[in-house]
């Protein structure tokens, strides 16, 4: 089953990399995390907006880099949309 649940926390769940929470020793949520993922409309969200970074992989280095540059767009106030 698919629920307003697996919405809900899937999202948060999946920036676990971002937020400094491992998972490795949890394997009943990494197995939650690959088939919610594997769903065809939650590729589709992942892909929106659209970003210089493949928001699709879980490769470390990508998830260093979105970390990074979001961290930056927080501390400076800055955004892509306006240029500033």
């Amino acid at each position: 089953d698919y629920s307003i649940a697996d919405i809900a926390n899937w999202a948060w769940v999946r920036t676990h990399r971002w937020s400094g929470v491992a998972i490795d020793d949890l394997p009943h949520l990494q197995r939650w995390v690959t088939q919610i993922r594997a769903r065809p409309a939650v590729q589709r969200g992942i892909a929106q907006p659209p970003s210089s970074i493949d928001a699709r992989s879980d490769d470390p280095e990508q998830a260093r880099q979105f970390s990074e540059r979001a961290r930056k767009m927080l501390e400076t106030g800055q955004s892509k949309q306006t240029g500033a």
